[in-house]
């Protein structure tokens, strides 16, 4: 492990005292760390805050920019190859203002069962004969809930001779689950279970197992993309070698580009090698929009309906390459989402040149807690390679090869992340139910129903286990719910709240429930403090 993140992890995690058991001391103030973009920060707190360009960016790169933004945010439609099936119509549809999504929850009735779900989507896996997974013989390895024809909930024919549907209609209901800190203060946490009905092509295979997911804010994600490999794999320690607790590792995964096997680092379990390897992912799988990356719809080859509706829609299209997307609109959408800037933090005194006292409090319980053992504070940029598309010329056309991203180059960031993998514990099983909860075996009102305790999903990608996910970034916490006042917290958005969300570290029992218990243990005000540090990220 690094040394910084050693001495981070053994001497705060073990203790909030040093060995004379006197309370320790904060850290110094570092006024860098208002900029936790570096030179592309921006100083801006409103609906809009993840939706600047990065400061340093020159006159062609924000026209750059600007093209890649209208790209996210205008929808194609099916007669420009939307579907045939497809969670979402835009980019922005899911990244809601390039911030998070949220799952679909009431907030007057937190209980009760809600759908469909909008910027939020189930991955699929399930436990073949060999031990390991694989995707769904006959939905794939994500549900897609919007098809070209309909949704589920339809009166006409299914199957082969039916219209090409979405693949099923999901709904979440929240089962309550309540505790007190030490000092009597209550708190209620929200327990997500879902209910997957109206199966458009038949039953799922035996042993599926269900991932929910919130789309992730997109801000920053080119500067963690120049994070050198080098400095990752530093910090890594998977056999937990110092015997801290924390065994952060890497992901392997497959680059679509190159066709090696390279370090992820971005999706909730570092899934994807790049940005765009990641757009393009999102494009195919959310979107139903082919590119050079990923050619192929959606569809499975067994479901002929949506199969036929992908023959009639490139019939329509008559593009040359065969693919909905160009790799010019591609590589547009990649720069646009890598200069996404990040915002400037609130929080310090120019008075007194430092951080105000309850956030500087409060930074000081983030380490001694243990929570700066994962959530890493700083991070340096290397070079920023230019797209392996080429690089955007005259606005119309790629060159090749494309020269590194001077704005992204050479930034210290402050991101609070090591962009590795962590055991957060948990464990997850699917029944089957009528709507009453009523145990069955079969038939269109025996629904699969997937419970949860902890934080995991049951669901493998990659290197990255069933209990298993990437550090998510710190970076923009405080404005979360300023830019989507629906947005929750955690993978799936069950958190309302950030103190909901640490809380669940400690509910779920894996590596960060020493750290989240730490807090618990803490009186209100400590409490209070963290969260106004958090508050100001």
């Amino acid at each position: 492990m690094r040394v910084g993140m050693v001495a981070i992890a053994v001497t705060l995690l073990a203790s909030a005292c040093d060995r004379s058991g006197r309370q320790a001391a904060a850290p110094p103030a570092d006024p860098a760390e208002r900029a936790g973009g570096g030179a592309t920060s921006v100083a801006v707190a409103d609906l809009n805050a993840f939706a600047r360009p990065a400061a340093n960016l020159d006159f062609i790169g924000k026209s750059l920019f600007e093209n890649g933004n209208h790209l996210f945010r205008t929808p194609r439609g099916a007669e420009r190859g939307t579907g045939p099936i497809s969670n979402a119509q835009t980019c922005q549809g899911c990244h809601v203002r390039d911030g998070r999504g949220q799952p679909p929850r009431d907030a007057a009735r937190p209980l009760a069962p809600a759908g469909p779900m909008v910027s939020m989507l189930l991955r699929l896996a399930r436990l073949e004969a060999d031990g390991g997974f694989g995707p769904d013989p006959v939905y794939g390895g994500q549900l897609q809930t919007r098809g070209v024809d309909g949704d589920p909930r339809h009166d006409g024919a299914l199957g082969d001779d039916g219209p090409a549907l979405g693949e099923a209609r999901v709904d979440i209901a929240y089962e309550p689950i309540v505790g007190r800190y030490p000092d009597g203060t209550p708190y209620e946490l929200l327990r997500p279970v879902y209910r997957i009905s109206e199966a458009s092509y038949g039953p799922f295979a035996e042993g599926i197992r269900f991932s929910p997911r919130v789309a992730p804010a997109v801000f920053g994600a080119g500067l963690l993309e120049a994070i050198p490999e080098a400095d990752l794999l530093t910090a890594a320690d998977p056999d937990d070698a110092d015997g801290n607790g924390i065994s952060g590792r890497p992901n392997r995964v497959v680059d679509p580009v190159s066709g090696t096997v390279v370090l992820g680092r971005f999706g909730l379990k570092a899934g994807a090698a790049s940005v765009l390897a990641q757009s393009a992912a999102a494009y195919r799988n959310d979107m139903g929009l082919t590119s050079a990356l990923f050619p192929t719809e959606p569809c499975t080859g067994q479901q002929p309906a949506c199969l036929r509706a992908a023959m009639r829609e490139l019939a329509a299209l008559r593009e040359p390459d065969g693919v909905d997307l160009t790799d010019l609109e591609l590589a547009q959408v990649e720069l646009y989402t890598r200069t996404l800037a990040v915002p400037m933090r609130r929080g310090w005194d120019e008075a007194t040149a430092d951080w105000a006292a309850e956030i500087k409090a409060g930074r000081g319980h983030f380490e001694r807690f243990g929570c700066a053992a994962c959530h890493v504070p700083e991070q340096r940029t290397g070079t920023a390679a230019g797209s392996a598309l080429g690089a955007i010329t005259d606005l119309v056309r790629l060159e090749r090869p494309a020269p590194p991203l001077a704005a992204l180059s050479g930034q210290r960031i402050f991101p609070y992340t090591d962009l590795l993998l962590h055991d957060m514990g948990g464990r997850c099983e699917v029944s089957r139910e009528t709507a009453a909860g009523e145990a069955c075996t079969a038939g269109a009102g025996c629904h699969w129903v997937q419970r949860c305790s902890g934080l995991a999903d049951r669901v493998p990608e990659g290197d990255a286990g069933p209990s298993e996910w990437r550090t998510p970034p710190l970076w923009g916490l405080g404005l979360v719910q300023t830019v989507n006042p629906q947005a929750g917290f955690l993978h799936d958005g069950r958190a309302r709240t950030i103190e909901e969300a640490i809380l669940w570290h400690a509910e779920s029992g894996g590596e960060a429930a020493p750290a989240a218990d730490a807090f618990r243990q803490a009186d209100g005000t400590q409490r209070a403090e963290l969260l106004h540090f958090l508050e100001s990220l």
